[in-house]
């Protein structure tokens, strides 16, 4: 038997190929979906190589292998293709395109089937190199049409043009390129899938714009535009990113149609400072404020549990601190909240829980939240153990600094995963095992500090902290321990002064000790429009980790469902 995995959809199978060779067979992918293509061999794996192709759907697999980190892409063949046809050079002529432009780009014409009209019609291809070697083509066909190609690598478009200049430009589209190639710009990159907010092709390539003196951000003037904006920013660093003005236009190709070259090339001179975290002049949040005028305040994302999401919703930005009795499941709690924001809204995590070594164990806790499996060999299947592998091994981070494991040193290595995987949510779990170093200061003036660090990391670098804190032994009261806040945390009424949420978890066990009554009370919430405080009682599912609302059926109503099954494809290619 052979696991291999559809290198796009990062989906495994398994095969049983019968020689080293080429082995035909039934596309595991079609078969899966389409249940009358179960007996056609489309597909082929070659034994040898490890490699394998279905001939229709056109997916590409490769053997898994879960402890190799690199991903394996495939490469487009390069046929060095550079006529375009009458029809597509008329159209980028219309859209004021020079052919020096294109020559530069590398545009040609061809045909291609594209799944969105289920048929090969003729396309524009947009090809993406990088050191002269051909990492993917974009497609684009009739009725706005467009597709990569399935399972190749996504870089920047006209990557190759801007490694050596100390300024890059950044757009959305390919077209928005050639805008700026037209105007004798060569240094402009093309993100290669719109305003997506899936930037993992950051992730091979963030160390190029270390390199440059200035980047120059020209995106669409939209709500998507604007998200995409405020990321790369994010991820390459504010002080160094300047921001384009289209006056009314939506990007740099309408802007170029309607006023022409000289003035395209001339937004580039008159680009200003993106706005650095602290300081502001009103005209760098006007668009903030006209939409709390118009929209009133925007809740925060929630997670998909009613009775979490009545009392509290989550924003980057912003320090949640969580508190209760060692042994009463708070971060069990937040783990499960961190698998929650990661499912529903892209957010990836970068943990210190040095409670939660060795890190296999803290991996096998979270998988069991992801699917609802226990961590068993006899219990989790191999291919939903591969399945989770990945999924964890791309949105999960761990910190653990080798020496002087003291809060500069976890921000420090927080502020890397930062830059390089954009990870949206810090974890330090818990504040007792940091190296706490006071040199001088009263331990209320030092937590002060402390958590006023935390609080500008969060907000200068667009994280959501969570905080665990221990409380100090709790009183008991008709037999059992008082409930926790954060005020019992040991040191300094700090911890709820200078929180944005604040979190007690305090668990009840039943009289065999195995299903958990949790009660959940939220203590704080600075802001109204992100939550209430109260308290949420909830159930500990011991199966897998996760926190259920109470049901009539009792244990048979959890929800035991593999959930990374459920979540929803994300990387839908946008039109340029």
């Amino acid at each position: 038997m052979r696991t291999i995995i559809d290198v796009s959809t990062k989906e495994t199978y398994e095969i049983e190929p019968r020689k080293s060779g080429e082995n035909p067979m039934p596309c595991p992918a079609c078969a899966d979906h389409h249940p009358k293509n179960a007996k056609r061999k489309c597909f082929s794996w070659n034994d040898q190589k490890k490699t394998g192709r279905c001939h229709r759907c056109e997916a590409s697999f490769v053997e898994f292998r879960p402890k190799v980190r690199e991903t394996v892409y495939i490469k487009p063949d390069f046929n060095d293709q550079t006529k375009l046809s009458d029809d597509h050079l008329k159209y980028f002529h219309g859209r004021m395109i020079s052919n020096e432009a294109l020559n530069k780009g590398g545009v040609y014409s061809g045909r291609q089937f594209m799944p969105q009209l289920e048929k090969e019609v003729p396309v524009v291809c947009f090809p993406f190199f990088d050191q002269g070697e051909l990492i993917n083509v974009k497609y684009r066909g009739p009725k706005k049409s467009f597709r990569l190609v399935k399972g190749a690598k996504k870089i920047f478009y006209n990557l190759d043009n801007c490694k050596n200049s100390n300024v890059v430009v950044i757009v959305e589209g390919e077209i928005d390129a050639l805008s700026y190639l037209t105007c004798g710009i060569n240094f402009v990159l093309s993100v290669p899938n719109g305003a997506n907010k899936n930037l993992d092709y950051l992730n091979d390539c963030i160390e190029l714009f270390d390199e440059k003196e200035s980047v120059i951000l020209a995106v669409d003037q939209d709500t998507k535009g604007f998200e995409l904006r405020e990321e790369l920013a994010r991820r390459i660093g504010q002080e160094k990113c300047k921001i384009v003005d289209f006056k009314d236009c939506k990007d740099a190709n309408e802007y170029l149609v309607k006023y022409g070259a000289p003035a395209l090339f001339q937004t580039l001179e008159d680009a200003h400072d993106y706005p650095v975290s602290g300081v502001f002049a009103a005209n760098d949040f006007q668009d903030s404020v006209n939409s709390l005028w118009v929209h009133g305040p925007k809740p925060g994302k929630k997670i998909g549990v009613d009775s979490i999401d009545s009392h509290i919703s989550w924003e980057t930005g912003r320090l949640a601190i969580f508190t209760g009795i060692p042994g009463h499941g708070k971060s069990e709690f937040l783990d499960f909240i961190i698998t929650k924001l990661n499912l529903y809204h892209g957010w990836k995590v970068g943990y210190f829980s040095p409670e939660n070594h060795p890190l296999a164990l803290h991996y096998s806790k979270i998988a069991e939240k992801l699917t609802g499996m226990e961590f068993k060999s006899e219990k989790m299947p191999r291919s939903v153990f591969n399945q989770v592998f990945m999924h964890i091994r791309d949105n999960y981070y761990f910190i653990y600094p080798e020496e002087d494991v003291n809060i500069d040193s976890v921000l420090s290595k927080a502020k890397y995963l930062v830059k390089k995987y954009g990870i949206r949510m810090l974890v330090i779990d818990p504040f007792n095992r940091l190296d706490h170093q006071y040199q001088g200061q009263t331990q209320t003036d030092y937590i002060s500090s402390f958590l006023d660090k935390l609080a500008n990391f969060a907000l200068m670098n667009g994280v959501l902290i969570f905080l665990v804190a221990h409380p100090a032994k709790m009183p008991k009261e008709g037999g059992m321990m008082q409930v926790p806040n954060l005020y019992s945390i040991s040191g300094s009424s700090n911890f709820y002064n200078k929180a944005d949420f604040g979190v007690t978890v305090y668990r009840l066990s039943d009289k065999n000790g195995l299903i958990n009554q949790t009660e959940v009370h939220v203590q704080k919430v600075k802001f109204k429009h992100l939550g209430k405080t109260g308290k949420i009682d909830l159930v500990y599912n011991y199966r897998n980790g996760r926190f259920e609302e109470e049901t009539p059926a009792g244990i048979n109503g959890w929800d035991n469902s593999n959930w990374l099954d459920k979540m929803i494809a994300e990387e839908t290619e946008l039109p340029f």
